[in-house]
């Protein structure tokens, strides 16, 4: 489980295609001397399992099944990720409760620089919407939001600069595929 409060940026460093199963591997220094091997760690808010550590890497093995789901079918070498470490017992919860499974994806609608803030509308699928509210929390690239207004087949977040340049926000493009997990207590509840 986590919590949508990114520990790191890290870089795509190392990326092998098979048939059926894809290897990356992450240049992450500051989650990097605490992961273990076997340790669940969310990349753009998709729950991956370490496999191995390699001079200064993460590597972590992607099933076809979840690049087809994720925007991780889009990494290239260089690509920047948001990475987040599992939650442990007794760890602060900053964000909301985020499990790391990608609902739907999105697309960056619009991205504006208001006064001391920015303002993202993030277009989304029918089969989202039921769980799309104002004022309720999503994960977008596994990054903890609350959603400000929603529109037929859109929402928009607020971004705080601090967010905006501690997570690859800052980096979004117009049209750019995002990761979208919403939120699971109002999922639980039906």
């Amino acid at each position: 489980m986590f919590t949508g409060i990114i520990k790191e940026i890290g870089t795509i460093s190392v990326l092998r295609k098979g048939s059926g199963l894809t290897v990356v591997g992450i240049t992450a220094p500051a989650i990097f001397n605490d992961a273990a091997v076997s340790d669940s760690i969310a990349l753009n808010g998709v729950c991956l399992t370490v496999t191995r550590k390699d001079r200064r890497l993460l590597f972590f093995d992607i099933v076809n099944p979840t690049l087809k789901d994720t925007n991780l079918s889009k990494l290239t070498i260089g690509s920047r990720i948001n990475c987040e470490t599992a939650l442990a017992v007794g760890d602060k919860l900053g964000g909301h409760f985020v499990l790391g499974h990608c609902d739907a994806l999105g697309r960056v609608k619009r991205k504006l620089k208001k006064k001391s803030y920015y303002e993202i509308e993030i277009s989304f699928l029918p089969k989202a919407k039921k769980y799309i509210i104002e004022k309720g929390s999503i994960a977008v690239n596994g990054v903890s939001l609350t959603i400000k207004k929603v529109f037929p087949g859109s929402f928009t977040v607020d971004v705080i600069p601090f967010t905006y340049e501690h997570t690859t926000f800052n980096k979004l493009r117009i049209g750019e595929v995002v990761n979208m997990e919403c939120d699971y207590l109002l999922k639980a509840k039906g």
